[in-house]
């Protein structure tokens, strides 16, 4: 028997509504609150790392992401996302992180879809992000802080000035020139006040809510000094991103799943609590407070840090919804895996 699988690139992606950022909050929305139900299976990430070699910012890595979502409407996904970040592909001309997600049959678990993840990925890093927004940002927020310029840095402003569009203004600072384009484009795209700064510390200390999304950095960039003493939001996007003293004076540490997060032991949580900062009894998840059991901010004057990793549930969600509209639409190409599977 013959079997194909449709292959969807990155312009199919586009095309089946992969830029859709109102699409990528709701499935975020509905999947983590699948995921609170037990619905979800969302094993720890597996990242492939070379021996021979201690940073990820030089060597890069490659993770594995699997996933299985059980939907109330009996549409089953099996998914697993292959994704290889090598921050220096950018001096190339190449993106940082590229990869596949494949889908499978619900019933028979053969291939069905080979997805290109760029997109995919970086619109639920921002959508996640869109909903912690929701619950921890101030609903007055009329500015926000970005140290980063990059694809998720884009996503990231695009999610949360949805879910507070208060938001009149961005500073973004990057070491690099990139801080120009990022501001112009998004500028544009979102019609609010973009401005390139040249000075990070005096951008985060004018700041009530900083979002960081920079590539496998070992070091962070943001200092403890620069951070107000109330009232702030911190999204710590990217990996060491923030001094680990910050979170010491933080009432609240929230992770998209801190079982993720200290497995993975990269990011600003889990090096404070490597570094006994913090206590893991600190760190709470994201979909107790995105299900009501959890309450969002509760004063002008909380800290709340913010510190995803990132779930392979969420590109299942999202990619299952691609690959569905692709298939209504038409859009894509059909790859034959096997004519014929007698072989041997």
């Amino acid at each position: 028997m013959k079997k194909t699988v449709l292959f969807l690139s990155l312009e199919d992606v586009i095309a089946a509504g992969g830029a859709d950022m109102d699409s990528a909050v709701s499935d975020i929305r509905k999947a983590f609150l699948l995921f609170y139900e037990g619905k979800i299976v969302n094993p720890l990430k597996t990242s492939l790392k070379s021996p021979f070699s201690e940073l990820e910012s030089s060597a890069g890595l490659v993770n594995c992401m699997p996933a299985y979502v059980h939907t109330d409407g009996g549409n089953d996904i099996f998914s697993c996302k292959i994704l290889g970040a090598m921050p220096d592909n950018v001096k190339l001309g190449l993106p940082r992180a590229t990869g596949l997600i494949v889908l499978f049959d619900a019933e028979r678990k053969t291939p069905e879809a080979i997805i290109d993840a760029q997109v995919i990925s970086a619109m639920r890093t921002g959508a996640v992000s869109s909903l912690a927004a929701e619950k921890f940002m101030p609903e007055n927020i009329d500015s926000i802080a970005l140290v980063g310029a990059g694809v998720n840095m884009r996503t990231q402003l695009m999610g949360i000035s949805k879910a507070r569009p208060s938001i009149k203004r961005a500073h973004v600072f990057s070491r690099a020139a990139s801080k120009y384009d990022f501001a112009e484009k998004m500028s544009a795209r979102l019609g609010i006040e973009v401005i390139p700064e040249t000075d990070c510390a005096e951008m985060v200390r004018n700041s009530r809510a900083v979002v960081t999304c920079l590539p496998n950095i070992t070091s962070p960039v943001v200092k403890d000094e620069w951070i107000g003493e109330k009232g702030m939001t911190c999204f710590n996007i990217g990996c060491y991103e923030m001094e680990t003293s910050i979170l010491a004076r933080m009432d609240r540490i929230v992770a998209d799943m801190w079982e993720q997060g200290k497995h993975r032991g990269a990011q600003t949580h889990a090096k404070a609590f490597l570094q006994g900062v913090i206590t893991e009894s600190r760190i709470e998840d994201l979909a107790p407070v995105l299900a009501g059991e959890k309450p969002g901010r509760v004063s002008e004057d909380e800290n709340i840090f913010f510190n995803p990793t990132g779930l392979s549930f969420e590109d299942a969600v999202v990619a299952d919804r691609i690959y569905r509209t692709a298939v209504s639409q038409g859009i894509g190409k059909e790859l034959v895996l096997w004519n014929d599977s007698s072989w041997i």
